[in-house]
């Protein structure tokens, strides 16, 4: 039976995003197929219908590639025997396997009885199956798929391992959650880097920008135009430069520029 959870988008014939859409959540992987090989960027909540549903887009051996690793990024790897990420995100990784601190995190702004709900409509969720052959790539690494080149960018903000990943051949850069068009999350105290980190992987994507055509983020509405890139930077260097306009979204503090926001830890206005 198809899991109504999962919708898939042709991008082109060979790539393809897969929307996970539940009552409390929504995300995205993409499967970038090759000649030889198939790329899962991404395995989200992880539900069983993940795994048929890229068992029906291709019949090749699939890599996963998590653009960091954050729960909702990683709970469906065990699906698949090969899975690599960012060795600086090996540290994230631990606390979101973590059943303790993924609950503190879910409910993390909300008010009691609000945590107590989400608690409770996501407790099968908090738990992560690690099996399978983990494997940590640097800046450089490049998946040979077969005539298909997929590179890692590092874009280290949201967690210090957060990468993209660039298709030269088709044009499409992969954010995950560094470049969504809702915002970006600075605010989570052991996990992510400072507004100047951030902005200065914004500044790797913009010297690419040569490169790649649109943006498939992580969440939300996709794909996010490129000029986003602009304002995100705007957006960090009002912060570091202690000229940002700050607010408050979904109980977070967070710095707002044009399209964007940025969350930032409640008492600092200077991510320097």
């Amino acid at each position: 039976m198809r899991d109504n959870r999962y919708t898939v988008y042709p991008i082109t014939e060979t790539t393809f995003a897969i929307e996970e859409k539940t009552r409390i959540s929504q995300g995205l992987c993409y499967l970038l197929c090759g000649k030889e090989k198939a790329l899962l960027i991404d395995t989200g909540l992880g539900f069983k219908g993940l795994r048929e549903t890229v068992k029906g887009l291709t019949s090749l051996p699939v890599i996963v590639a998590n653009t960091h690793a954050h729960i909702d990024h990683i709970r469906g790897n065990h699906f698949f025997e090969e899975i690599w990420f960012h060795q600086k995100d090996k540290g994230v990784f631990a606390l979101h396997t973590d059943r303790r601190y993924t609950r503190k995190l879910l409910g993390e702004g909300m008010p009691a009885p609000v945590q107590v709900v989400l608690g409770w409509v996501a407790k099968g969720l908090l738990s992560v199956n690690t099996s399978g052959q983990y494997h940590y790539f640097g800046d450089e690494y490049i998946f040979h798929l077969g005539e298909r080149e997929v590179a890692v960018v590092p874009t280290p903000g949201h967690t210090p391992g957060s990468v993209c990943f660039l298709d030269r051949s088709e044009r499409l850069l992969f954010s995950g959650d560094t470049l969504c068009e809702w915002g970006v999350l600075l605010h989570l105290t052991k996990e992510s880097c400072s507004s100047q980190v951030f902005g200065e992987s914004m500044q790797r994507l913009q010297s690419l920008e040569a490169d790649f055509d649109t943006i498939w983020p992580g969440h939300h509405s996709f794909p996010v135009d490129k000029s986003y890139i602009d304002d995100y930077l705007t957006c960090a260097r009002q912060i570091v430069q202690g000229k940002a306009q700050y607010g408050i979204t979904k109980g977070r503090r967070c710095a707002k520029y044009n399209r964007v926001l940025i969350t930032v830890p409640a008492k600092e206005d200077v991510n320097g």
